[in-house]
């Protein structure tokens, strides 16, 4: 067998080519048992539906865009894990496009996925404001739901966790160890940032807990090398003020993770000098050293919501009628040696 096409497949199992399309699409109408046969042969000879045939008499690919701002922690990963298997399960299939940060590749990022004529998009915003209007615009054609940083002024579905409730039972925990001056790092414009830094605002109100503008600190995400310079640097200048944190929290994976490393590079106790707890999906925190105390957050859930609510939209005839929903939630936190000593 050649290319392997609906027809041949139909040709070799002796059947009609109506009756192999629907047992490749689940339809109803055909018996378990032809459905098993049909896809383990399509399966063996590596058939690959025609989208462009598919798109003109459906007017669907059957194809879910993913826009995201980098997939470089376990977070995204397990995020990317959540939407595969969903969208397979509803049997669409997803295109993955990294900004790295970067509000032009994110531009760029979005107009591929309209060149790849996607059914939906997911779309993960670098900040409040990155791309704003051509999303705007792209929503009037094509739907979108925005997933993680979901402080973005889109009508229409939005999925991400209770981000000031994660920073707001950090830093009770760490109250509660007895550490009162509290350091924050944070990612500089990242869309998270604003609604977890409001969290660590509030604790510190409602706990009657002295707030220290110093001990705010933000930090260029971009890459890893910058992101240490600028955490060695942000480190070296708060242990010399005259009343120097005895604690961090990590408003990012991507700052948590890499804390520890540099602390330990610049010879700080955790958490005799420096206690550090942060946002964190990384199964590796219990093998650091000190193990890593962290704020989880649901990201399988958050993937496995945001395909499904994309495609209820992209299934509604009449998409002016639909409530948006502003999904959020919870956080969880994980305590280990790097708060509880």
């Amino acid at each position: 067998m050649g290319k392997t096409t609906l027809k041949s497949l139909a040709q070799a199992l002796n059947m009609s080519v109506s009756t192999v399309s629907k047992a490749l699409n689940d339809s109803y109408e055909i018996s378990a048992s032809t459905k098993k046969k049909v896809k383990e042969f399509a399966e063996k000879y590596n058939y690959q539906p025609n989208v462009l045939a598919q798109f003109l008499k459906t007017g669907k690919t059957q194809t879910i865009g993913v826009v995201l701002p980098k997939m470089t922690s376990p977070f995204e990963s397990q995020i990317l894990e959540g939407m595969q298997q969903t969208a397979s399960e509803l049997h669409y299939r997803i295109v993955i496009m990294n900004t790295m940060e970067n509000e032009e590749q994110e531009r760029q990022a979005l107009q591929s996925m309209l060149d790849k004529a996607v059914d939906g998009l997911l779309f993960c915003p670098i900040h409040e404001q990155s791309n704003l209007e051509l999303a705007t615009r792209i929503m009037k054609t094509t739907p979108i739901v925005i997933f993680d940083r979901t402080n973005y002024a889109l009508e229409t579905h939005k999925v991400g966790v209770l981000n000031a409730a994660g920073t707001y039972n950090a830093c009770k925990h760490l109250f509660e160890t007895g550490r009162r001056r509290i350091a924050i790092f944070c990612g500089t414009n990242q869309g998270i940032t604003a609604k977890r830094l409001s969290g660590y605002y509030e604790a510190h109100t409602e706990l009657e807990v002295p707030l220290t503008p110093e001990y705010v600190v933000y930090c260029n995400v971009k890459s890893v090398e910058e992101l240490h310079l600028e955490m060695e640097q942000h480190i070296r200048t708060l242990l010399n003020l005259p009343h120097p944190p005895d604690a961090i929290i990590g408003v990012a994976d991507t700052i948590t993770t890499h804390l520890l490393g540099v602390l330990a590079k610049l010879n700080v106790k955790v958490p005799d000098t420096l206690a550090v707890i942060g946002f964190a999906n990384t199964d590796l925190a219990l093998s650091l050293n000190p193990s890593l105390s962290t704020i989880r957050q649901p990201t399988k859930d958050i993937g496995e919501i945001s395909i499904k609510k994309l495609v209820e939209v992209i299934n509604k005839s009449h998409r002016s009628q639909i409530e948006w929903e502003d999904i959020k939630l919870p956080t969880s936190i994980q305590l280990r040696r790097s708060t509880l000593g």
